[in-house]
């Protein structure tokens, strides 16, 4: 699937979701969960399809992804003079 294509499919399981109707609490919760996988799933195939590391944190410290290494670092405002 394209990015697009991804896109799309959340979209259409966003409103598929809106559309549906429960009676009981039970068919709601099993409803809203099933959802959930299906919404997590897509948003873990786009994020692979756009490029994006999957598990990489905005940590500070040394990376390495794609066999190339870059550090992150934390980069704090300077602080004004007293005056």
């Amino acid at each position: 699937m394209s990015a697009h294509a991804t896109l799309t499919a959340i979209e259409q399981e966003a409103r598929a979701f809106c559309r549906l109707r429960f009676t009981d609490a039970a068919s709601y919760l099993e409803a809203k969960d099933a959802h959930c996988k299906r919404v997590d799933r897509l948003v873990r195939e786009l994020r692979r399809e756009i490029g994006m590391p999957e598990m990489l944190s905005l940590g500070t410290g040394r990376r390495s992804f794609g066999g190339r290494s870059f550090s992150v670092e934390l980069r704090m405002p300077r602080a004004r003079k007293a005056g």
